[in-house]
């Protein structure tokens, strides 16, 4: 089971479990299984303790609860102890003496916390480690204050986890604070229902205190969730929709023997003794689920915009490849066949947000649409020019960014294509894309002619090179360098800050 709220020493743990017996690691790992589901519910952080070497024991996990606040920063896993230093968590790993108390804590954990142990026994009834539990003021002050019946059963779950008796609790999802609790008693009544839980039965048309009642008048699909628990001893998730509310629902099973009195123990008891009562876990999902949806479809309706744009602009650069064929002059032929590469490499963008999710791109599948772009409509049948990406780290921007480098790499490689080689029927341009963390930086080399002697690029004035350095300056807010290599050809390096995808 893995969990960012729940954390493993797994040297410790190995170790351990290692030198106990079939049957007592199969109890060990149904208590582990069942420990963040402990503190979800007890609202409060969970610990295995193991012995360690010596008189040491040792966390070996720590739950740490979804419902609220951890009351440690740092979990303190591998962590291991003398018995001297923990004496009381000691005596219940070495001793199996059950024990709570409320103790000061530390600045960062709080004032006071209660602490509690269990150990757990192995077959032979001698304790092979602990459950801790660790609850602080504002949550105890809070449980004191609940019904006495959902006390006991409270305290009837814990121990049953740390007796290896809640199964299945690894396949349930966590329980927030936002979610309701119900405790159920062996008779099928509703006996305590939290805040929240009464919410949740509220908006499902229920408006009377449901306490008393039992489950089979309660139309929700309670009874048949709990009677399947109980049947088969394990915990139980299901997830329907009740009254157009869309339920996610855990049961776990609370086995053993009741509290009833005497008359109640003739009637019932006898017929079904390991049946002390259930705790139903409900969230109403039935918001979450809508805006999902909801996300769903402007996903959906946003890609089809992007696929009917990248067409629309793909029309247009066939509307203007016939004005360029019918151009009078050389000069108004190639200023069109420029825009049209422009307009192709604004059609990349679009055709990869139509393909993806979300509102941002990997620049390095940006670059290559638009490498097999150019290698299809500059270089002319003649010519053994190659165009290829060399190296690509994966670079995620916003689509802005990733338009305006989709510009800068469209203008750059245009300018190497058609000045670096003039009159040349081979050549290669390469393209080097590099995520140097804080900044991201991609290079344009060819082998072509190179810069013309007295070259500035920074006093150049050419319509390519002004739209280059707006857009790298102004935009991208970076820097770029246009030079000639020693052994022939140029090469353009363009660096700026690295934007997370998440940022626009």
């Amino acid at each position: 089971m893995t969990h960012k709220h729940f954390h493993i020493a797994d040297r410790i743990w190995r170790r351990r479990i290692k030198s106990l017996s079939e049957k007592d690691r199969e109890k060990l790992e149904r208590v582990r299984a069942a420990l963040s589901l402990a503190a979800d519910v007890s609202r409060s952080d969970v610990f295995l303790l193991t012995p360690g070497e010596g008189d040491q024991f040792c966390v070996a996990i720590h739950a740490q609860p979804h419902s609220m606040a951890s009351l440690y920063g740092t979990s303190p896993v591998g962590r291991c102890y003398h018995r001297h230093e923990r004496r009381w968590l000691g005596a219940a790993v070495a001793n199996g003496l059950r024990s709570q108390r409320v103790v000061s804590m530390s600045p960062e954990q709080g004032p006071e916390v209660r602490q509690q142990v269990w150990p757990i026994f192995d077959a032979r009834k001698k304790p092979m480690a602990a459950m801790a539990v660790y609850t602080n003021a504002i949550e105890r002050e809070r449980h004191r204050r609940r019904d006495p019946a959902f006390q006991r059963a409270l305290s009837r779950f814990l121990n049953l986890v740390a007796e290896g008796m809640i199964d299945g609790a690894e396949n349930l999802p966590p329980f927030r604070e936002q979610d309701g609790i119900v405790f159920v008693d062996h008779a099928a009544r509703y006996r305590y229902l939290s805040g929240q839980a009464n919410n949740i039965y509220r908006r499902l048309g229920y408006l009377d205190d449901l306490r008393g009642r039992t489950l089979d008048e309660v139309a929700a699909g309670d009874l048949e969730l709990v009677q399947r628990a109980w049947n088969n001893k394990q915990c139980v998730f299901s997830e329907e929709t009740v009254r157009r509310r869309i339920l996610l629902r855990r049961v776990a099973p609370l086995l053993g023997p009741p509290d009833l009195s005497f008359g109640e123990r003739v009637q019932f008891w006898r017929k079904h003794p390991h049946r002390y009562g259930a705790l139903i876990l409900v969230t109403d999902a039935t918001e979450t689920r809508r805006k999902a949806q909801e996300l769903r479809v402007k996903g959906m309706m946003l890609k089809e915009m992007h696929h009917r744009v990248k067409n629309n602009l793909q029309m247009l650069v066939s509307i203007m490849r016939i004005q360029a064929r019918r151009a009078q002059t050389e000069e108004a032929r190639q200023l069109l066949q420029d825009a049209i590469h422009r307009i192709l490499s604004m059609s990349v963008i679009h055709e990869s947000l139509s393909e993806g999710e979300g509102d941002a791109l990997n620049l390095a599948d940006v670059i290559r649409r638009i490498l097999a772009h150019l290698q299809q409509s500059t270089v002319g049948p003649g010519q053994d020019i190659r165009i290829g990406l060399v190296h690509a780290d994966d670079v995620i921007l916003p689509t802005n960014k990733a338009t305006i480098c989709a510009l800068v790499v469209n203008e750059l490689m245009l300018n190497a294509i058609e000045h670096g080689f003039d009159k040349r029927i081979q050549g290669q341009v390469w393209v080097y894309l590099y995520d140097r963390g804080e900044q991201v930086e991609f290079r344009i080399v060819d082998n072509g002619l190179g810069l013309p002697n007295g070259f500035s690029f920074e006093s150049e004035s050419s319509l390519g090179l002004d739209i280059v350095r707006t857009l790298v300056h102004d935009d991208l807010k970076g820097e770029i360098e246009l030079t000639s290599r020693p052994g022939g050809g140029t090469q353009a390096v363009v660096c700026f800050p690295n934007i997370s995808g998440g940022q626009s």
